[in-house]
């Protein structure tokens, strides 16, 4: 058994016997879902609001529909950019005017949100062999190349309340309708990552071995990570995001130091008649829906975070503090900083410029811990009269046979 798998093992022994339905018992939160006619502007707007990046959406008679995300909002503004302004829009990047983006944007937000979901996994809340354990290897797939961040719970056992606000339905119901084809499974949890790493920084003492232990020890950040120049439009960064199929771009000054971050998140608070302001400094962009500099409008209309006009990047952020870790630090830093701060990534800068070496996100962490043992392969010296023992070939199949088990 290799170090740092075992340093992992009473992690993964006790995850293995805490069962979902106990986990969500002690850590229910309100679920919030949207209703399948509501427009995107809602939904963002609920996004934005409750802090969440997915939601649920449910038809006329409160079953699942599917799962609205920011990954979702990205994929609509870049349908919408390429059938208004062109497949070749990206190469007139610096022409684009004002009006384009508001036109843009006045189609991407009226769109009804059913017309832009995707499918999301519902787990049975009342199954006892589910585990916790389970839910990261089978539910956020964090062995495979795209996994998940959430799951939705649903529990057919629950009381039929229902609270309608606007476009969104506050959910807590049971099943049965009168459709034929009706489930009954209708979500009332979500679990994400970040509720899993957050009850893991709860029990530290079941991490206690691994605790003390660098990321450069753990080889955890190996990721690559991608990054935009601070005077690159915010269009542009998202543009990137969406081609290479990243959630963020870490933001550097002209000698390539770290010095904030965009991600799809921050398209969500970008006010339904706001589009314009994608044309603006990926910084100021940062900035201003943060709500830390000039007003949405104000900045369409032309007004500049201090330090912009002089080119002064770091001085525009020097309000949104990046938070970051070295190669040196430890993984307890690592589970602290994410949990406390309820952050989905951190940047590893290096230990004298701090420019950005790499990226360790809540699914490497996960990963991380139940990633299966490499292969051990032993080779020795044979004579010209030996032939290799089949045992060796047996055991390698075997490691095959537990790497595959762990993907499932």
């Amino acid at each position: 058994m290799s170090s740092a798998h075992a340093l992992f093992e009473p992690v993964r022994s006790w995850l293995s016997n805490e069962s979902l339905q106990n986990f969500v018992n002690s850590h229910h939160k309100e679920i919030v879902a949207l209703q399948k006619d509501a427009p995107l502007a809602t939904a963002l707007q609920v996004l934005a609001e409750r802090q969440v990046l997915s939601v649920p959406v449910l038809d006329e008679e409160g079953e699942y529909l599917g799962a609205f995300s920011v990954g979702d909002a990205l994929r609509t503004l870049m349908t919408e950019l390429d059938s208004q302004l062109g497949k070749g829009w990206f190469e007139r990047l610096s022409s684009i005017k004002a009006a384009e983006l508001e036109a843009v944007g006045t189609s991407v937000t009226s769109k009804k949100v059913a017309s832009v979901t995707h499918p999301g996994d519902l787990w049975l809340k009342g199954d006892s062999k589910t585990t916790v354990l389970t839910v990261i290897k089978e539910g956020f797939q964090v062995l495979e190349p795209k996994g998940h961040h959430r799951i939705f719970v649903v529990d057919p056992a629950k009381a039929h309340t229902v609270t309608v606000s606007g476009a969104t339905v506050v959910i807590n119901i049971k099943p049965g309708t009168e459709k034929p084809e009706a489930s009954g499974l209708r979500p009332t949890d979500i679990v994400s990552q970040m509720d899993v790493v957050k009850l893991l920084s709860e029990h530290k003492d079941k991490l206690e071995l691994v605790m003390p232990k660098t990321l450069e020890e753990l080889e955890i950040f190996e990721g690559s990570v991608f990054t935009i120049h601070a005077s690159a439009t915010a269009l542009e960064a998202f543009h990137h995001m969406a081609v290479d199929h990243k959630s963020c771009l870490g933001i550097v000054d002209n000698t390539g130091k770290l010095i904030g971050n965009v991600s799809i998140s921050d398209l969500k608070f970008v006010g339904p008649k706001n589009y314009a302001l994608l044309n603006v400094s990926v910084a100021e962009f940062a900035v201003i829906v943060a709500g830390k500099g000039p007003s949405q409008e104000e900045a369409i209309n032309g007004a500049r975070v201090p330090g912009a006009a002089g080119n002064n990047w770091t001085e525009v952020l020097k309000d949104l503090p990046l938070p970051t870790l070295k190669p040196s630090s430890t993984f307890g830093q690592l589970l602290e900083t994410m949990a406390s701060q309820s952050l989905h990534r951190l940047y590893i800068v290096d230990e004298e410029d701090g420019k950005p070496v790499s990226i360790v996100t809540l699914t490497d962490v996960l990963r991380e811990i139940i990633k299966p043992e490499p292969p051990v392969h032993n080779f020795r010296r044979m004579g010209t009269n030996e032939l290799p023992s089949t045992s060796e070939d047996e055991d390698d199949e075997e490691d095959d046979d537990e790497e595959e088990e762990e993907k499932k």
